[in-house]
């Protein structure tokens, strides 16, 4: 009928309280000649504040409906992999390469070995986490192989690749092969940095094998066998000579299986990171860091890289905030079926309703959202610059991530028979929140 009023729906008031929320923002984004910052102090963390209530207004029926759909996690991982960073490492057969994804990544050695699929017809690609990747490593199988044109693998990563991470066996001086397509690949991208992994360190040791401590090999006057120090010096002049503007950085480690007997079985791992933190944008570095950060850990190893994973799609979802109703919902709820199926437990609408029921009061929201605005201001150098944006996609990070974390309590719950108590799932959460503010802080610090 001409001129009725279209019935309101959840949706159209959200949209609508949107608008209002934008337009009180962009009014006071638009007067730089206001004289008094209080004004413009109240009013825009008000309207962000609203905003944030909206979007953190947990449904059952939301959450649930991303975490019963195959589909919605199949889109929420496609995402995912079209956002991850890409780590190119270059290096022979048998030099170290999954050691070194394993350390990093925290993986186990199955996972490393299953993981990796085709991506070319000569590299192959390792997601990490699989289901919602934060970090993917591509290992070029080519080298060495007569006519091998990294052309091809450079097409498929380069828009996502961060840097080259190149990985020599310390005692094998043949690497020709690698130099010629580093070489290859400086050139097309002359700024990219160079992480050199130099490995298998203990093959050059004097009988019987120990590694020399404390670490040698980032101060001098301190001994190295002559052997191994003479290997490691003819790999350094050869890759120092590789041109292009991007630092060369040498990391000199040696990873070991614990039951091998050579103490540390992670030796040059602090170095390895202290290399990537250099050479890596802030907030890739600060998914690998947030990989490490809780080492020991009591609350689901094995599901912590899927939970940062999904916390940093929702974060990303935000970048437009009309579709971040519908999207930050799916994706907690796509986070819920991983977690679940990393519990062998089956989710059930009551079960998301008693868990967001535990997390979602009104006490523990208002403190989420205070906590994250106040955060928030120690991001924004000048208040109205991308502020609501920034603010909504720290929120969105940080809910989920510690809504995965008392996700887990609840799955372990479940999966043990004997129910967590709402007071340990809020304790979980409350953490993990704390936790999620630091890693997205990390993540926003100032290009080195």
């Amino acid at each position: 009928m001409a001129g009725a009023v279209p019935p309101s729906t959840p949706f159209l008031t959200k949209y609508k309280q949107q608008l209002h929320n934008d337009r009180v923002i962009s009014s006071f984004i638009a007067r730089p000649e206001v004289a008094h910052p209080m004004p413009f102090q109240k009013n825009w963390w008000t309207g962000v504040s609203q905003t944030i209530r909206g979007w953190f207004s947990w449904s059952v029926q939301d959450v649930a409906a991303g975490a019963s759909s195959a589909r919605t996690v199949e889109a929420v991982r496609f995402r995912a992999i079209e956002a991850a960073p890409i780590i190119w490492m270059l290096g022979k057969v048998q030099s170290g390469k999954s050691s070194i994804v394993q350390r990093l990544t925290r993986a186990s050695e199955a996972e490393v070995g299953e993981g990796f699929r085709p991506m070319t017809k000569t590299a192959r690609i390792f997601d990490f986490p699989p289901e919602a990747p934060v970090v993917r490593f591509l290992d070029t199988r080519g080298l060495g192989e007569t006519g091998y044109d990294p052309a091809e693998d450079i097409a498929a990563s380069e828009r996502q690749a961060q840097l080259l991470l190149v990985v020599l066996r310390a005692g094998d001086p043949a690497q020709d092969a690698v130099f010629e397509a580093t070489r290859a690949i400086r050139a097309r991208h002359p700024a990219w940095p160079v992480v050199v992994a130099q490995t298998w360190l203990h093959a050059l040791y004097p009988f019987p094998p120990s590694h020399p401590e404390p670490y040698p090999f980032d101060s001098d006057g301190l001994k190295i066998p002559d052997a191994l120090a003479r290997a490691l010096t003819h790999q350094r002049q050869q890759f120092g000579a590789l041109g292009g503007t991007g630092a060369v950085m040498f990391v000199p480690l040696d990873f070991t299986r614990p039951d091998d007997g050579l103490a540390p079985p992670d030796y040059g791992l602090d170095a390895l990171l202290a290399a990537l933190s250099e050479a890596l944008p802030s907030a890739v570095m600060a998914r690998i860091d947030a990989l490490h950060a809780d080492r020991g850990g009591k609350i689901a190893s094995e599901a912590r890289s899927a939970i940062l994973g999904y916390a940093v799609v929702a974060g990303a979802a935000d970048a437009l905030p009309i579709v971040a109703i519908a999207a930050v919902p799916a994706v907690q709820g796509a986070m819920l079926r991983t977690l679940g199926s990393r519990f062998s437990v089956e989710w059930t609408a009551a079960d998301i309703g008693s868990l967001l029921g535990a997390v979602g009061t009104a006490a523990l929201v208002r403190q989420g959202i205070g906590f994250a605005l106040k955060q928030a201001a120690k991001l924004i150098p000048v208040y109205g610059q991308i502020g609501g944006a920034a603010a909504a996609s720290l929120s969105s990070f940080a809910f989920t991530y510690a809504l995965g974390y008392a996700a887990c309590v609840y799955l372990k719950g479940r999966r043990t028979g004997v129910a967590a108590s709402t007071r340990d799932i809020q304790e979980a959460y409350r953490e993990a929140l704390v936790k999620a503010f630091d890693i997205f802080r990390a993540s926003q610090e100032p290009a080195k």
